[in-house]
């Protein structure tokens, strides 16, 4: 078989098609390309600095290593993944809709507080970014929008067009990427949506609690998601990944199969219905449902964490999992990655592509992006022996 370019070779993955040889397309974050480039980045541009391509050097990060680009970062300005940094949602004034923003900056920390006020009441949402290293800004929320039935119902009632996105990010990534790989960044699922906006503790009471509230939620972000992926596909995506590491198996399946699956499941096939591949993210604990994974309709699912910063055991999701779902990741980039030698690494990777390449199906990847301080001589030894030992 000829050898084939970064993008015909992740595209027939996806189309469960012959390959010369397994994907090498690791989950490649920010972080990792501004570290090689040694570029600092602030926490106000984090996400696409004006005086840094980032895109552009993703691809050169990717060449550098002999990846098949799999590019994460043609990031929506989305809200519903991730900060009011990337969000032309919540933040902008609407009619009966009035935002004001406060920022308290640190050296290598920021607070933001978005405030809301309407005719019926006001809301609060409050994050915090941290500077974790020279190269990777983190955040979290502090202080949820929808603390009550009365929030939900002012944020339904008057929050502003959630697909007002710009997708020009996406645009630029399929620019910079070319046939070197594919688009396919994340969006969050339904669960995870609405985690953004309401507790993940008061996420699991509210079904037994109110059930009826619970799906008005579930079902009203959903509809959301459901009208943002036209404008993702429109601007040149070829899979979208849903996010979905909050439902794994600390829910356990029957809270998963009862109140997460058929939302999810009604994604996918949206995804679908558009003509572009759907992916599915849990990149820690899933062993004790992923056997559900089975009745959705995802052409790939990672990551595959091994303990102990997940629960899933490779030999039993070859197992479980149905064969024409591709697999992406397993290896351990937290400690394994960081501390091994290069040679204990290649032999890792040979060994996991020796149990895998008999069910095909598979795409090398360790279990999420990159973290900080992985030697590059140890990246080279995971690419390269990925290139080696991969061939079917």
């Amino acid at each position: 078989m000829m050898l084939m370019n970064g993008r015909d070779r992740l595209l027939k993955t996806f189309k469960h098609e012959p390959v010369d040889r397994i994907p090498v397309a690791p989950l490649v974050y920010a972080n990792a390309v501004y570290e090689m480039f040694d570029y600092r980045p602030d926490i106000e541009t984090f996400y696409d600095p004006p005086d840094f391509d980032l895109l552009g050097k993703c691809v050169e990060y990717c060449d550098h290593y002999g990846f098949d680009v799999a590019m994460i970062l043609g990031h929506v300005w989305d809200f519903f993944g991730w900060s009011t940094y990337r969000d032309h949602t919540i933040t902008r004034s609407w009619e009966n809709w009035d935002v004001s923003i406060s920022d308290i900056r640190k050296p290598d920390a920021k607070q933001r507080t978005v405030d809301i006020r309407t005719p019926d009441g006001s809301l609060r949402h409050v994050e915090e970014y941290r500077k974790v290293s020279p190269y990777l800004v983190v955040w979290a929320t502090a202080e949820y929008l929808i603390k009550t039935k009365e929030d939900f119902e002012i944020l339904r009632k008057y929050c502003p067009p959630c697909d007002v996105m710009d997708c020009r990010m996406v645009t630029r990534a399929r620019q910079a990427v070319g046939d070197k790989g594919i688009i396919y960044p994340g969006m969050q699922g339904a669960f995870n949506t609405l985690n953004v906006f309401r507790r993940l503790d008061q996420i699991m009471q509210d079904p037994y609690i109110d059930e009826g509230f619970y799906r008005e939620m579930i079902e009203y972000f959903s509809e959301w998601l459901i009208r943002r992926i036209p404008k993702w596909v429109q601007a040149g995506v070829d899979a979208i990944e849903l996010g979905a590491n909050l439902a794994g198996s600390g829910v356990g399946p029957d809270f998963f199969e009862r109140f997460v699956l058929n939302y999810e499941n009604t994604l996918l096939e949206e995804i679908h219905r558009h003509g572009v591949f759907a992916g599915y993210h849990n990149c820690g604990d899933a062993a004790k449902i992923m056997h559900l994974y089975n009745r959705m309709p995802m052409e790939c699912w990672g990551y595959l964490t091994p303990p102990p910063y997940g629960d899933v055991i490779l030999e039993e999701a070859l197992r479980v999992i149905r064969p024409d779902i591709i697999l992406r990741g397993n290896i351990d980039h937290v400690d394994f990655l960081r501390k091994a030698k290069p040679g204990e690494i290649r032999t890792a990777v040979q060994q996991l592509l020796e149990k895998v390449k008999p069910r095909g199906n598979w795409i090398l990847a360790t279990t999420d992006f990159w973290i900080d301080n992985i030697p590059r001589e140890n990246i080279m030894a995971f690419a390269q022996a990925g290139r080696d030992y991969g061939y079917y």
